[in-house]
């Protein structure tokens, strides 16, 4: 690969990630790794900008904010740069409802997957005839930093490309999310809902004694009476009113999330 630009200013944008990558951009613009050494600088404006540095999943939220921001550099060269697995394929939050789901014509909503990562917002700017330059993808979770500066080094051609392009796709291979027993969801649901109560501290032992009093109850007659009247015991035991509280709130979401899963119903897991 031949040398295409002597030096490259770049932009950052975060569109949705938990931070991990852009604390790599970061680092990789130090002291300690100093890549304006090799031309790279980091600039406050996208007008002014070269390529942009994304990082993160492309939430629907960040989605028209980083349109604008790409509409908003010259249009040439325009480089976009994807650093870490979520901005180059939407990574952990593949399908999740939070991440913007592409508009395709002649699919409806739920009949595919929100995919996420910058190709859904790339793929509507070329569509809307914006010039769109070279895309340097550098996954990772995150990218270390030499990572990141061997895959802009390549942009401004001072290393060749040594990895072959693979792209795998639903059409090829079908994802679909594992579910765990029935029993280890509910249980995880509960936990996560407790944290919102007592923090991570208190959580493991209320739950624990919860669960005892669930498996007590699932061998009655009558569950769900037999639960209600073990926790009401355990509340006049132990004589705390936020222990009773959460106790009863437990109580409430174990049937929430029971009935939905035995009806086969869509419900909102605290995970």
């Amino acid at each position: 690969m031949k040398p295409k630009l002597r030096s490259i200013w770049v932009f950052h944008l975060n569109t949705g990630s938990c931070n991990g990558c852009d604390i790599e951009i970061i680092d990789v613009l130090t002291p300690f790794y100093d890549v304006e050494r090799f031309g790279i600088k980091l600039v406050g404006s996208p007008r002014h900008a070269h390529a942009l540095l994304v990082s993160g999943p492309l939430t629907r939220q960040a989605y028209y904010g980083a349109k604008e921001t790409i509409k908003a550099m010259p249009p040439q060269p325009r480089v976009i740069v994807a650093i870490g697995t979520c901005t180059c394929s939407g990574g952990i939050f593949y399908d999740g409802y939070p991440i913007y789901r592409r508009p395709e014509s002649g699919r409806k909503g739920l009949e595919y997957p929100r995919k996420g990562g910058i190709n859904e917002l790339l793929a509507d700017l070329r569509e809307e005839g914006e010039p769109i330059g070279p895309v340097i993808y550098i996954p990772g979770c995150p990218p270390r930093p030499e990572e990141i500066i061997y895959g802009i080094a390549q942009l401004v051609g001072l290393v060749e490309k040594r990895l072959s392009y693979q792209e795998y796709s639903d059409d090829i291979v079908k994802f679909r999310l594992p579910e765990g027993p029935i029993e280890e969801r509910i249980r995880l649901t509960l936990r996560e809902r407790l944290r919102h109560l007592v923090g991570y501290l208190d959580r493991e032992r209320i739950l624990e004694d919860f669960m005892k009093l669930v498996e007590q109850a699932e061998k009655s007659e009558n569950p769900r009476g037999e639960l209600a009247r073990l926790v009401k015991e355990y509340a006049a035991k132990c004589g705390d009113v936020r222990l009773a509280f959460c106790m009863a709130l437990l109580e409430s979401e174990y049937w929430r999330v029971r009935d939905a899963l035995d009806a086969g119903k869509e419900f909102v897991y605290w995970i």
